[in-house]
């Protein structure tokens, strides 16, 4: 009768955890997190002693970077350094040190020397210690001469403005932007919610190990698995954060052109630039116009020969109808000139 007793107390243990185990499902975070607590102290109370709630470090770890966040938020705000668009020393030094930053560069770049301009691009990549993405090519035939390169570069984060700068000096530099995108709040929460679920996962696991009735296993093991699902995701969100974090992207567009214009706007060099441009306009669009009459010449001869021969046949048929009708058509010239006098 004890044994009996004993297992009737265990199989009412595993019903309370099953349940909520179940209305963890359809609630939120919060509500699966403070279900597993329950689930947990309902496993206690159906024979495992000795375990209790205490609180991870990881969330201590998180509320302790939170409150010292809003303590570098309030220093900049009383200094009024974010209006003024610098930090002060001490300020930034830990602020940076800590935040979680994406950078994102774009880069429109002009050159005359497209083949060397290419080359230095790629091996300059590889000496910074990036690698390209993605890239494409365009080599464009008939009257558009120049052609075009895009890149989409991935370069080390600590090395990202030393790149930059070398690039800037391969070519003409005509646009330039910078995105800067701060992850650090949403990746301390990623990360204490990972330790916090791998915590837990730890805690059922040794309730597994303790665990003899075929339905105890059962309902740890679905448990251990929907926590093993739910670290791997918040596993899997962090390492995407590190690559983009710690591997800058950088977007290189590069033109080829005829001239490099300068990068000044006094009243000269616009017009220099202007006149420039004018004069390789008229260029462009004779050769242009020489390149499309050349390339296109059996199609212009044969509409040439098709006119031939609608001429001479339109001629044909007026002779003949001249023919036809010599004192219809005299008559009307008779009639013209007397008309005429």
């Amino acid at each position: 009768m004890k044994i009996m007793k004993s297992r009737s107390c265990k199989a009412m243990a595993v019903l309370m955890l099953l349940s909520l185990i179940i209305s963890g499902c359809s609630a939120g975070r919060a509500g699966n997190k403070s279900d597993s607590t329950a689930a947990v102290q309902s496993a206690d109370a159906g024979g495992y002693n000795g375990y209790q709630e205490e609180k991870t470090e990881a969330a201590e770890a998180r509320e302790t970077f939170i409150a010292d966040d809003m303590d570098i938020e309030q220093e900049v705000s009383e200094e009024g350094a974010c209006g003024a668009g610098t930090l002060a020393p001490e300020v930034s030094e830990k602020e940076l040190s800590r935040r979680k930053l994406i950078k994102t560069v774009s880069l429109s770049m002009e050159t005359r020397t497209f083949d060397s301009l290419k080359n230095q691009m790629e091996e300059s990549i590889s000496s910074f210690g990036g690698y390209v993405e993605n890239s494409s090519y365009d080599a464009p035939q008939g009257g558009r001469q120049y052609r075009y390169y895009y890149l989409c570069v991935r370069i080390p984060a600590e090395r990202l403005d030393a790149f930059v700068g070398k690039a800037g000096e391969m070519g003409t530099v005509t646009n330039k932007t910078e995105t800067v995108e701060d992850v650090t709040l949403d990746y301390v929460d990623k990360t204490a919610y990972r330790e916090s679920l791998q915590t837990e996962y730890e805690r059922v696991t040794a309730l597994l190990k303790k665990a003899e009735d075929l339905d105890q296993i059962l309902a740890l093991e679905s448990k251990l698995s929907e926590l093993r699902y739910e670290i791997n995701s918040y596993e899997s969100q962090l390492r995407t954060y590190d690559n983009r974090i710690d591997y800058s992207t950088v977007h290189i567009y590069i033109s080829e052109v005829e001239y490099e214009q300068e990068i000044s706007h006094t009243v000269g060099s616009r017009i220099r630039s202007g006149f420039q441009s004018s004069l390789f306009a008229v260029r462009d669009f004779f050769i242009n116009t020489f390149v499309f009459l050349v390339s296109n010449l059996p199609v212009i001869l044969l509409l040439a020969v098709i006119a031939v021969i609608v001429i001479i046949i339109l001629k044909k048929r007026k002779n003949r109808l001249r023919g036809a009708f010599p004192q219809k058509a005299k008559g009307h010239s008779d009639e013209t000139e007397g008309n005429k006098e």
